[in-house]
């Protein structure tokens, strides 16, 4: 009788540390698969986020700003946007002393805190305990007294006191107990993983890597951690033997990277980058080893990309490389992303770029329903797929399918079943939506005549924003201004009632044929009123905006180089304030001239900040001409740039900054691609030291020219040259270019005469070439487009190392009118090493680059 209910108490104590295990365990790793308890596949998509430490905890201290508000802002649009995954490197250099003993101090406290908020609102986490890392960038590291300030990255897995103070660290971190939850990080359910160290870089031998490896797992499980680890690989590049060995070990996954656009350009790449993200390449896909462990991408982005189609194709390539966890790197905390200074290579808001987080808001459903390792087509096939639409040209991504209408930019796109939605989230308008802001709004289904709408602030771009990191700059700009909404929803009619629910919010108005004014907040739309007492309590309420830079009247014009007389070419500005002006007005004159004309531009239809008006077709004498804008509000006129008190035609008028200018060239002018002189910002590659690049004087001492040059031809990466985009003052899509059928590149070997291969990169951002033969002498070679087909297409200098550097060609075939002139991308020169014997392929080659232009061939 004693044995049998000692049994019995034994088997109800193993019951319950089982399920005990299992609540604390929520995801388990079998045969390569994260699993969730009840057997389903994992699939998580969400971002990095570091407000509790480093640069972001220092930027948000010094606006005098709470930190945990700050929190609570981020979280919440974090939320908003779908994202179900978070990961972050802690600093254990602000977390542990020299012993790895870990400090109680208010970085805890906030991650702590932060951690919180995640568990509300269901985004589970992994934790990577060692970043290694110093605190200070972008700014210098500061004295720090972490254990991993004492060592080299190397030397973290080789030194016996590293590893000691690592151990220590390890320990007591995860027995620290979150004093907000009552759990340590392996009781909390939310959180699901650990991977061990960020980026760690092994030069020892591949068994003495796995040894360390195997220590530190051994000591996190000592510690009581049960749930999956993961190990980094992105230092080690394609190193074949260290992922053999690090695959052999206990490790229940592999921590991959992709940053395929590059890292810090320090301007925007303005360009067609999706053919770098067609496929993932995993290099260690052919060990068997690996194929039984867990894979996640703890970062990734389109570094210095602004438009809005990367990050959906960046999750198609995730899921048929198989990977169930991604998170992009890193999202701006609101507080101080209208400066874009923690990480300048990235830059993701809600607030501050609407359009891209739209997009991850796509890339997380993409994430959430392709299949594991399911195919997908190559590229640019793959542009339309299960529902999605990536659409480069016009800045949209568009996820269509019967419940959902997402969209990055406005869209013509029919829904697929419109009475049927239930998730409308967008920038701009659609089909469901005409919206006159700039900023994102969200409508959400609560139940049949009932709608829940949250509307943020217009965003207008001030600069850009992958300069270099600076508090002082203002890189866009956010304005609560009233902006018109007009649905076509059936179950709301077009007399809907709206009501504002957010605090502070008591407007209520009802809707006229569908319209009604709205400014940031959550609304309730019935369709009748009766319905708004019954599920306004139901609803979240919650709205968090950080406080307004400036409200000032801001204008932002993109100028260009030149146009020729005969081209479509428009003027167009973008501007915002809180009350819309009287009137907006051109004011143009010849260089040289004493008065301007004005002629009052025109608003574009439902974009409330937009002007545009086309050049006067009686100005078609060509010359330089000089410009501004001036807007009137109130009575009171406002002249830009500069932003000065007056009007252009004001006998007192004062300018403060120099007039715009513009080159009006007479038709059929040859049309510049590349300029040395002028083109410096727009180089993709070279980004290391494999291809030397100066700017210098240039024929008979005019002008710049790009000389690019290389030690040797012996290895396969000196090939590449230069792949360089169109400069954004130097647009071609108001262009006739209808007659233009010749290439005219001015350039001339260094050293000896050189056989190169040259490529326009087409609308898709791939490549047709030609091959050339370069003198040392200054010449123009004509090339007739016709003679163009398709060759490889240059990458840039893609993260990790191993990543391919071309796409190689799917499909031959020549340039034609397919390749629409106007929607160049750039070009690409790479030496054709395969020309070159043994012995020519010795010692610097090098070239020089002036000019390159369309022109029509008599």
């Amino acid at each position: 009788m004693l044995r049998t209910s000692l049994s019995k108490a034994l088997a109800a104590a193993l019951f319950s540390a089982a399920a005990s295990a299992a609540a604390a365990n929520p995801v388990v790793v079998k045969d390569g698969v994260m699993r969730w308890q009840d057997g389903s596949e994992v699939a998580l998509f969400g971002v990095n986020y570091s407000a509790p430490f480093a640069f972001g905890y220092r930027s948000i201290e010094r606006l005098g700003l709470d930190h945990r508000a700050a929190i609570d802002m981020d979280v919440d649009h974090i939320a908003r946007l779908g994202l179900d995954a978070y990961r972050v490197h802690l600093w254990d250099r602000l977390l542990a002393d020299k012993e790895g003993n870990l400090q109680d101090n208010i970085h805890l406290q906030l991650f702590d805190y932060l951690l919180l908020r995640l568990k509300e609102k269901g985004i589970k986490v992994i934790i990577t305990p060692i970043g290694w890392w110093g605190s200070g960038y972008p700014e210098p590291d500061p004295v720090e007294h972490g254990f991993s300030a004492f060592y080299s990255k190397s030397q973290m897995n080789q030194s016996p006191d590293a590893i000691a103070a690592q151990k220590n660290y390890l320990t007591q971190l995860f027995k620290h107990v979150n004093p907000l939850t009552g759990k340590s990080y392996q009781q909390d359910d939310n959180i699901i993983a650990f991977e061990i160290f960020n980026e760690p870089k092994h030069e020892i031998k591949p068994e003495q890597s796995a040894a360390y490896i195997e220590e530190l797992i051994a000591t996190i499980r000592a510690a009581g951690v049960t749930k999956p680890l993961f190990y980094n690989t992105s230092e080690q590049g394609d190193d074949q033997a260290f992922a053999t060995a690090l695959c052999k070990s206990s490790i229940d996954g592999v921590a991959y990277q992709w940053y395929p656009t590059g890292l810090v350009k320090g301007s925007v790449i303005n360009a067609n980058m999706l053919p770098a993200v067609a496929h993932y390449t995993n290099p260690f896909a052919s060990i068997s080893q690996c194929g039984t462990k867990a894979k996640m991408v703890y970062e990734f982005d389109a570094a210095d990309v602004a438009s809005s189609v990367m990050y959906p194709a960046m999750a198609r390539s995730f899921r048929e490389a198989g990977f169930q966890w991604a998170t992009q790197f890193a999202y701006d905390a609101a507080a101080v992303a209208h400066t874009n200074a923690e990480y300048n290579t990235h830059h993701l808001n809600l607030l501050y770029t609407p359009s891209k987080a739209l997009s991850l808001k796509i890339a997380a459903e993409v994430f959430r329903t392709q299949k594991r390792a399911e195919k997908v087509a190559d590229y640019p096939a793959s542009n339309s797929f299960a529902g999605v639409t990536l659409d480069y040209q016009q800045n949209l991504a568009v996820l269509n399918t019967e419940t959902q209408l997402f969209y990055s930019n406005s869209t013509s796109v029919e829904p697929v079943a419109k009475d049927q939605l239930r998730q409308i989230a967008g920038v701009g308008s659609s089909d469901v939506a005409q919206y006159s802001g700039s900023g994102a709004y969200f409508l959400d289904k609560v139940a049949d005549g009932v709608w829940r709408l949250e509307v943020f602030p217009d965003l207008l771009s001030l600069q850009d924003p992958y300069q270099n990191s600076s508090l002082k700059r203002e890189a866009g700009r956010l304005y609560a201004a009233a902006q018109q909404l007009k649905l076509d929803l059936a179950d709301l009619g077009k007399s809907y009632n709206l009501k504002g629910l957010n605090t502070g919010n008591t407007v209520q108005a009802s809707a006229r044929n569908g319209e009604v004014t709205v400014q940031p907040g959550v609304y309730l739309l019935t369709a009748k009123a009766a319905l708004a007492e019954q599920y306004s309590s139901k609803v979240e309420t919650d709205f968090y905006l950080p406080k307004p830079q400036s409200t000032e009247l801001a204008l932002v014009h993109q100028a260009q180089r030149q146009t020729a007389v005969g081209d479509k070419f428009s003027f167009k500005v973008q501007l915002a304030a809180l009350s819309k002006p009287e009137k907006v007005e051109l004011m143009l004159r010849y260089m040289g001239d004493q008065k301007f004309s004005a002629f009052e531009m025109q608003q574009v239809a439902g974009q409330s900040g937009a002007y545009q008006l086309a050049l006067p077709k009686d100005w078609t004498r060509s010359g330089l001409l000089e410009y501004g804008f001036t807007v009137t509000r109130s009575g009171q006129a406002v002249t830009f740039p500069g932003a000065a008190a007056g009007s252009a035609q004001d006998w007192d008028f004062v300018n403060k900054a120099p007039y715009w200018t513009m080159l009006l060239q007479p038709k059929n002018s040859p049309v510049p691609l590349f300029d040395a002189t002028a083109d410096r910002q727009n180089t993709l590659y070279p980004k290391d030291a494999t291809v030397t690049q100066r700017y210098i004087t240039g024929d008979m001492g005019q002008g710049l020219v790009l000389q690019l040059g290389v030690d040797s031809l012996k290895e396969p990466k000196s090939a590449a040259l230069l792949k360089t985009t169109l400069s954004l003052d130097n647009s071609l899509l108001q262009r006739d270019l209808a007659k233009y059928d010749t290439l005219a590149i001015k350039i001339r070997a260094v050293k000896q005469p050189e056989k190169l291969q040259f490529a326009l990169l087409d609308q898709h951002g791939l490549a047709y070439g030609v091959d050339l033969s370069v003198s040392t002498d200054w010449q123009y070679l004509l090339v007739p487009l016709a003679k163009l087909s398709r060759v490889d297409t240059l990458l840039t200098q893609a993260y990790p190392v191993f990543l391919p550097q071309a796409v190689p060609v799917e499909q031959t075939g020549t340039w034609s009118d397919e390749q629409k002139l106007e929607l160049i991308q750039g070009l690409q020169l790479k030496f054709r090493q395969e020309a070159y014997s043994a012995s020519e392929q010795l010692g610097w080659h090098g070239v020089e680059l002036a000019e390159v232009s369309l022109i029509q061939r008599p």
